[in-house]
């Protein structure tokens, strides 16, 4: 069994400071993700260019101070900015669709947990970050090197995981990883959706945005339209299909994982009284399926590589605490940790 932990990045200050210590700390790693963002995203590296300068714009519309830190992580990782935007903008740009993640919220004890379904070559790139931002709460999230918005929670309780879905279209749209990162310095539900009300559209994902004190909402991105799936139970989840318009899931064969994680992990669900931390790991760890399992084995993907569960994050809201494996929760212990 894997021992390995997550290396955890304590981050305070100004938006300046902050992104030029991540920049510095993390600089090898950062030219290690961008290095292989580029090999899959596109073999023009002037078309990558372009669309994460375009992405530049509209992320500095949303928030200049967001700006602020990616040119800092640039300066701090000795490498131009221009590939710390494409980072950012990764989902977007890549316009690569993949079965990635399984989310859970449990509503009653106010858990919020995931699975990060994705390249095995990011297991060993990924990172916790501790952010003390001036004048907002403080983070604790899982991200990549270089991306300032990811799965994570606050010290006000409030939480977001990510799904990814599939309209079908160009998404053009502030990106869904600094869409993460406003939530994540929201002091609370409302606050939350009040920051991302004004660029709501404009690209395909869910979120799931979860507080300690049980309130709770899924968002189905899909471009120019926006869906809002009913909760009607006290635990809601997410795979990567669309529950509000059937209309959209056109490719069945392509979602063939993402419908049968949704089925298992229902049953799963209707099994479960305490929603505990236990009982999420084992709606997330399970592998009943031996084909397509919620918890996923690496397999050969011929867009992205070597794809599988590459790691398990819950989040115990009430608690501040975090549950995390850094690898396939199947064979690496969760460590916890504490905001």
């Amino acid at each position: 069994m894997s021992t390995k932990k997550f290396p955890i990045i304590k981050l305070e200050g100004s938006p300046q400071e902050i992104g030029f210590k991540h920049g510095e700390i993390l600089k090898d790693k950062i030219h290690s993700t961008v290095s292989w963002y580029k090999n899959i995203i596109s073999k023009d590296e002037k078309k990558i260019i372009r669309r994460a300068k375009y992405f530049k714009s509209v992320i500095g519309t949303f928030n200049p101070l967001y700006v602020t830190e990616i040119e800092a992580i640039a300066v701090g990782a000795d490498i131009d900015p221009v590939w710390i935007y494409m980072l950012n903008a990764r989902s977007e740009i890549m316009n690569i669709f993949q079965n990635e993640c399984t989310a859970v919220f449990f509503k009653s004890s106010a858990i919020l947990g995931q699975n990060w379904d994705w390249a095995q070559e990011l297991e060993n790139l990924a990172i916790l970050l501790k952010l003390k931002l001036e004048d907002k709460p403080e983070i604790l999230m899982m991200t990549e090197p270089g991306i300032i918005g990811k799965i994570g929670f606050n010290s006000d309780g409030v939480g977001a995981c990510l799904n990814f879905l599939d309209s079908g279209k160009p998404t053009r749209g502030v990106p869904i990883h600094i869409i993460l990162r406003s939530i994540l310095e929201s002091s609370s539900l409302d606050s939350a959706l009040s920051s991302i009300n004004p660029v709501i559209y404009g690209k395909s994902a869910n979120i799931m945005i979860g507080s300690s004190n049980g309130q709770f909402v899924d968002i189905e991105f899909a471009n120019d339209d926006i869906y809002y799936p009913k909760i009607e139970n006290s635990s809601f989840l997410h795979t990567n299909h669309y529950l509000e318009n059937e209309d959209l899931n056109q490719n069945r064969e392509k979602l063939a994982s993402s419908f049968k994680r949704y089925k298992i992990g229902l049953d799963l669900l209707q099994k479960t009284n305490s929603e505990t931390v236990n009982d999420m790991k084992e709606i997330l760890l399970d592998k009943s399926d031996e084909v397509l399992p919620i918890c996923r084995h690496y397999v050969e993907n011929p867009d992205i590589g070597t794809v599988g569960t590459i790691c398990t994050v819950i989040m115990d809201l009430k608690q501040q605490k975090m549950h995390i494996t850094r690898g396939s929760p199947l064979v690496t212990p969760f460590s916890e940790i504490n905001l």
